[in-house]
């Protein structure tokens, strides 16, 4: 959708529209970050790797041929264990990429970037 410059000749009404303008490009921004965010966490050896999503949900694994030596259960919780860390590290860089806005709302407009 095209945006326009629309003038009512009501300097107040102006003002507020190029601020919900603005604020609506600066919501779009965030909204395309968030959906870019991704948590990642690997075994000590790196022969377990895993990827969430910003929302948690698993979405790449790998296990190298060598991790499968370890017997089924520990396996499973290996995999179980990265999987709440790279959930853990998806939340704390969905928090950095929110944090300016949060931080925004508190401070008002200063806390915010542009």
């Amino acid at each position: 959708m095209a945006e326009r410059d629309l003038h009512t000749g009501d300097l107040e009404l102006d003002r507020l529209m190029a601020e919900f303008q603005a604020n609506s490009r600066e919501f779009s921004d965030v909204i395309g970050r968030v959906g870019e965010v991704a948590g990642q966490a690997a075994s000590p050896d790196d022969k377990i790797k895993v990827q969430v999503s910003s929302s948690g949900q698993l979405v790449a694994l790998h296990i190298d041929p060598r991790a499968m030596r370890l017997g089924s259960q520990e396996l499973a919780d290996a995999i179980m264990n990265l999987s709440r860390r790279a959930t853990e590290d998806a939340a704390r860089r969905l928090m950095e990429v929110a944090r300016p806005y949060l931080e925004g709302d508190r401070q008002g407009e200063s806390g915010r970037r542009r």
